[in-house]
């Protein structure tokens, strides 16, 4: 039994996030109107800091340098501005996650998608393997995250090649499915519509969103379960 003690304990401190949810979820992110205990503050692997959302009347931003311009942050700022929130609950496919959001500049707000999550070395909560929708003025970047002994790496895993408008709100809705042939991720946006194969996709994993590089605006979030096509 002490064994056990032991082990429920280490484990305990381990996991940031509850169990796999069934239900739809959805909310706004205007001022009063959602749960902020639903969600995780998560850093990133690449950076040695976690900054948390900033709350404003309609939505929420990530934490920027209030009085500097747009091509300043741009351009002395873009490794510093990284904000992600996650919510605590699992999900699994196939689903849909969408997400409105704009930039008020070039880039670079985006739905994440990650199998687990797990400590930075002061035991903050920090990125491992995850996938990236980004949007940003030229289109939209779909990163996956790897994280191989203790060493964060990337590769670009689709693109499309489009133009999207800064102070704009965009729909970003993201499809995670399978079908006989595999597993899928197929993305729509602003009217466009693309996907790709990937058979590293997680069966199960943790949804949210992160704002990068400039001002990102995030509105409202949802996730739903759909019926499996892709």
């Amino acid at each position: 039994m002490k064994i056990i003690s032991k082990q429920f304990v280490l484990l305990a401190g381990l996991f940031w996030f509850t169990t796999l949810a069934g239900e739809d979820f959805y909310t706004s992110f205007a001022r009063g109107k959602w749960d902020r205990s639903l969600w995780l503050d998560v850093k990133s692997a690449r950076r040695n800091y976690l900054k948390k959302m900033v709350q404003l009347d309609d939505h929420i931003m990530n934490a920027v340098p209030p009085d500097l311009t747009d091509e300043v942050i741009f351009s002395k700022y873009v490794d510093s501005v990284y904000s992600c929130i996650m919510l605590r609950k699992k999900y699994g496919m196939p689903c849909e996650i969408s997400c409105t959001m704009s930039f008020d500049h070039r880039m670079a707000p985006l739905i994440v998608l990650a199998k687990d999550v797990g400590r930075s070395a002061k035991g903050e909560p920090e990125q491992r393997e995850h996938y990236e929708i980004i949007l940003f003025d030229e289109g939209i970047n779909v990163w996956h995250h790897v994280y191989n002994q203790g060493k964060p790496k990337y590769r670009r895993a689709a693109f499309l090649k489009t133009t999207f408008l800064p102070r704009k709100k965009y729909d970003l809705r993201v499809r995670v499915t399978r079908d006989r042939k595999g597993k899928y991720l197929q993305i729509e946006c602003g009217g466009h519509i693309f996907g790709f194969m990937d058979e590293t996709l997680p069966e199960t994993f943790y949804v949210g969103i992160i704002g990068c590089e400039g001002r990102n605006r995030f509105y409202d979030f949802g996730i739903r379960k759909t019926d499996g096509k892709p």
